[in-house]
């Protein structure tokens, strides 16, 4: 099944040697930033046509501090980064913008958390579990990442692929 979002790529590195056993990596490659997923039916032309009929947005640094369990602690999933309050202002003022101009294609998620997920598990939820990702969690707590946010995509994902389809460079 092949879905679409709008988003950012985003090789966030500096979390990696936080990640307990039974975790597997996201390549960084496939690493990104949903700002607003779309789903399974869109007509890529007529998304392509509204995200360029964008107002000038400027470049900007999103900063990322600390790993996050998702969807929580105790049946983590994945291990993710989440923006600063600062970039996630800035995040979701901009997933606003771009909800407001696609109209029909609104997100398909009503509340917006926004993370890049670095690591996915598939073991089922234990208190041994749940103590690697805490010691995770604590672990990385203070440390940090900025990343020049430049290009905005259309992107398609399937069978953990994602591809950019369409690239909107930021300026402004």
């Amino acid at each position: 099944m092949t879905t679409y979002f709008v988003g950012f790529l985003t090789p966030l590195k500096a979390f990696d040697k936080f990640i307990p056993e039974g975790f597997t990596l996201v390549p960084v490659e496939r690493r990104h930033l949903t700002l607003v997923y779309l789903g399974e039916r869109v007509r890529v032309d007529e998304l392509r046509e509204k995200l360029e009929a964008l107002p000038p947005i400027r470049p900007f640094r999103a900063t990322f501090r600390g790993l996050a369990a998702f969807p929580s602690m105790s049946k983590a999933r994945y291990l993710a980064v989440v923006p600063t309050a600062e970039s996630a202002s800035l995040l979701q003022s901009l997933r606003d913008e771009v909800v407001g101009i696609l109209q029909e294609h609104r997100d398909r998620y009503s509340v917006f958390k926004p993370h890049v997920s670095i690591a996915r598990t598939r073991l089922k939820p234990s208190l041994e579990l749940y103590k690697r990702v805490a010691k995770a969690v604590r672990a990385s707590s203070l440390v940090s990442e900025t990343l020049e946010l430049r290009e905005l995509f259309l992107m398609e994902a399937e069978a953990g692929e994602v591809r950019p389809l369409y690239k909107l460079s930021l300026r402004g």
